[in-house]
């Protein structure tokens, strides 16, 4: 039995109305090029056939191309719904920076200074955090795809209620809650709760500690001198 595009579709995405459609066709021929290749790999692993007619070698192309069309259209390999993902969500980042302008100083102040009240967390604590993230950079995006002033990945984002991480009251705000949660996590650790930040909470409980990664290292270190530098400046 056939299963068209849209059927597909609906299969691999219940909110099927909000699909792209152009985005969806290019992730499947992406998936179908792909499965194509790699059966052309496969095919050529095995010792050639100099006896072959012609037509068999065009029946075999031709099917290798049916299998791969095919595959693509029924998810068998999911490969166009990865795609497809980072496909909109590049394109869904990029819209919510359009037309925004980077935050000022004062702006950022504000928003440390509500994240700071609203979750009893130390607001220099927070400075130091978005500092060493973004530089202050409420439109910064890194090349793993972290975004705005507290570098939050999207999954942390959702999870924290921030609905766009380039709006610097919501990112500080879901940053910051995400920064509690780790100080708790870790019985107010500060050093073990950044290291969570930076390399995730299950890589510090797999250590037992501070993970052996120089990077994570760095970045305790740099956001806790940050810290008393501000704590310093505002002691003036």
């Amino acid at each position: 039995m056939s299963i068209s595009a849209t059927e597909s579709t609906v299969a691999r995405f219940p909110n099927a109305k909000s699909v792209d459609a152009k985005k969806w066709k290019a992730a499947q021929d992406f998936e179908a090029m792909f499965i194509h290749q790699m059966l052309k790999s496969m095919r050529n692993t095995v010792p050639k056939d100099d006896e072959m007619s012609s037509g068999r070698r065009i029946f075999t192309e031709m099917l290798d191309e049916q299998i791969a069309n095919t595959a693509s259209r029924t998810g068998h390999f999911g490969l166009a719904q990865i795609v497809y993902k980072e496909l909109a969500g590049k394109e869904a980042g990029e819209a919510n920076a359009k037309g925004m302008t980077k935050a000022s100083g004062e702006q950022i102040e504000s928003w440390v200074n509500e994240a700071s009240n609203t979750l009893g967390l130390d607001k220099n604590l927070i400075k130091a955090v978005i500092r060493q993230e973004s530089g202050g950079n409420s439109l910064a995006v890194s090349s793993k795809g972290a975004k705005g002033l507290m570098q939050l990945m999207d999954s942390t984002a959702k999870d924290m209620g921030v609905i766009n991480s380039y709006n610097g009251r919501q990112n500080v705000m879901g940053g910051a809650k995400y920064l509690k949660q780790m100080l708790m996590r870790f019985n107010g650790d500060e050093s073990k709760a950044l290291a969570a930040y930076n390399a995730g909470p299950g890589t510090v409980e797999q250590y037992g500690g501070i993970p052996p990664y120089e990077e994570t290292k760095n970045y305790i270190k740099n956001v806790l001198q940050y810290k008393e530098q501000f704590s310093q400046e505002e002691a003036l």
